[in-house]
């Protein structure tokens, strides 16, 4: 079968070549992706910026499809069930963070993509207790992005809470940014997002999935400047990989305020840790999400309270791979999916 490879360590590696079916195991599915969504991740990973990757390995992780067939000791989930994946493709299940219902934590997790081979193909194996149903009235197409709208809302419900009338700035418009507008503003929040000048097309997106108002990164620098934005902000979301953002965050939040960190990075940055002391304020991170987190997710796309379908600007099949992510890299579409 064909599949998307990143075949070894370093800049590019990557090639659309035959790789063999995946093999059931007992409490495994064999799941085939119908729509796969393409991540900043996999453009890490593209680049051999992401730390952890082990070629080779089929990239992607986040899938949404059919079952295939199930192997032994699976119940409750049968061939042709429409489904989507949780990515923790391994985790040890003996750690305190298993056992504590935070699986995502695990120090042993291994994530589809990166770690075990992903959904960039036509068929991958899944294990059966991060395997979620769908409803009617989810059309697989969302369903693909439902990894992510679990992260915004792991981040936003969760680790950190949007309080109602709280003044939220979210720092980066792509689909992360768009999902915790979303989840911020079903909190009652007042949201303004930020974005480069090369974002505008997402921050029109932005506004019309309900933000306050948008500004540029310029716009939001001149306005700490100057003032007018200095201190202006309850809570600022950092949905961008962008390390230098931090400081940024860190001035725009009112003393007492909250700044809430999701931005998958490599990248360090210099910033004046003074202004967490002398500013009272808390920082939190948010990685991934659990069971619980994705059933909620579910709900919420299945009640029309978060939109997907507005995030979804192109569709390629699997052999345009190349064409798909440079759409994602040149920030000309929004959320780009691969169809294998």
């Amino acid at each position: 079968m064909k599949a998307v490879v990143k075949q070894q360590l370093g800049d590019g590696f990557v090639d659309l070549v035959d790789v063999p079916e995946p093999q059931l195991e007992p409490g495994t599915v064999l799941l085939a992706p119908g729509a796969v969504g393409i991540c900043g991740t996999d453009l890490q990973i593209l680049h051999g910026r992401f730390i952890g990757y082990v070629p080779p390995v089929v990239m992607g992780h986040e899938f949404a499809g059919v079952i295939d067939s199930v192997g032994a000791g699976v119940g409750g989930l049968s061939p042709g069930d429409r489904v989507v994946s949780e990515t923790h493709a391994y985790v040890c299940g003996e750690c305190v963070y298993c056992r504590s219902g935070i699986y995502n934590l695990c120090p042993k997790r291994k994530g589809f993509g990166y770690g075990i081979n992903g959904a960039f193909t036509e068929l991958v194996r899944v294990r059966k207790d991060i395997i979620h149903k769908l409803p009617d009235g989810i059309s697989i197409q969302e369903a693909a992005l439902l990894e992510p709208t679990s992260v915004a809302l792991n981040a936003l419900t969760r680790n950190s809470r949007v309080l109602p009338g709280d003044s939220v700035l979210i720092i980066g418009p792509g689909p992360i940014g768009l999902l915790c507008l979303q989840v911020a503003r079903l909190s009652g929040g007042r949201v303004t997002v930020a974005g480069t000048e090369r974002s505008k097309q997402r921050l029109a997106l932005a506004m019309k999935l309900g933000a306050e108002r948008v500004v540029t990164d310029k716009e939001l620098t001149e306005g700490i400047s100057d003032g007018t934005l200095k201190n202006a902000f309850d809570m600022a979301v950092m949905a961008a990989g962008d390390a230098s953002a931090f400081e940024t965050a860190l001035l725009a939040v009112r003393p007492a305020g909250r700044v809430v960190h999701i931005g998958e990075t490599a990248v360090s940055a210099p910033v004046q840790l003074s202004l967490i002391e002398k500013k009272n304020l808390t920082v939190q991170g948010s990685f991934s999400h659990n069971w619980p987190v994705w059933e909620n997710s579910i709900s919420l796309v299945r009640s029309g309270a978060i939109d997907l379908r507005s995030l979804i600007s192109h569709e390629f099949e699997l052999a345009r791979w190349r064409d798909a992510f440079g759409v994602v890299e040149n920030r000309t579409g929004v959320k780009v999916l691969l169809r294998p």
